[in-house]
């Protein structure tokens, strides 16, 4: 049940971030100024590949965020009623989501799925630093600039996705039986 739940507010996050990255690094305005082919190759593919990637990261990234959490529970982590619950759960499933997008962005052009050499092309940027320091900086901000759209994505959907992620959080301690002492008694 928990599962079901999961995929379903990761379907929910997934396809808002598949919205937002669609808009971000620009890969759908490329291809309604310039059609289907342009520098980037077929600009149909690179859109359809970082929508897919977005849609992915978010059922990919739920579940993954709800072992976290259920680990956090364990431990008495975050308070399921504190005022930012819902901001601070929604933005952590979020730039979880971005960096599994990020890492399949990389993945596909790293595999040949999308052409090498473009504008969007992170590969490119990262094989061609100069510095030894520089190139895990350069994938770091390869993973980054997938952040913005995701944290996007969580403040849009903080008000609705955050609740159910902290009735998520909350349902089993709602469910255990308090002791003498928890209930305020005597």
């Amino acid at each position: 049940m928990i599962l079901a739940r999961l995929l379903g507010v990761g379907a929910i996050y997934g396809l808002t971030f598949m919205i937002v990255k669609s808009l971000f690094p620009t890969p759908l305005m490329l291809l309604l100024l310039q059609g289907e082919q342009g520098s980037e190759g077929n600009l149909t593919l690179l859109v359809l590949v970082y929508m897919a990637a977005g849609l992915v990261g978010g059922i990919v990234a739920a579940p993954l965020f709800g072992l976290l959490l259920l680990s956090g529970r364990k431990r008495g982590g975050i308070s399921p009623h504190s005022s930012g619950a819902r901001l601070v759960l929604s933005l952590g499933l979020s730039l979880l989501m971005g960096v599994i997008s990020a890492l399949l962005i990389l993945l596909s052009y790293a595999t040949g799925l999308l052409q090498s050499g473009g504008v969007l092309d992170p590969l490119k940027l990262i094989q061609s630093s100069n510095f030894p320091t520089g190139t895990p900086f350069l994938v770091a901000w390869t993973i980054a600039r997938d952040l913005l759209p995701a944290g996007l994505a969580g403040l849009f959907l903080a008000p609705i996705g955050g609740g159910m992620l902290v009735r998520l959080y909350s349902s089993e301690r709602a469910q255990r039986p308090r002791s003498f002492g928890e209930s305020g008694g005597l």
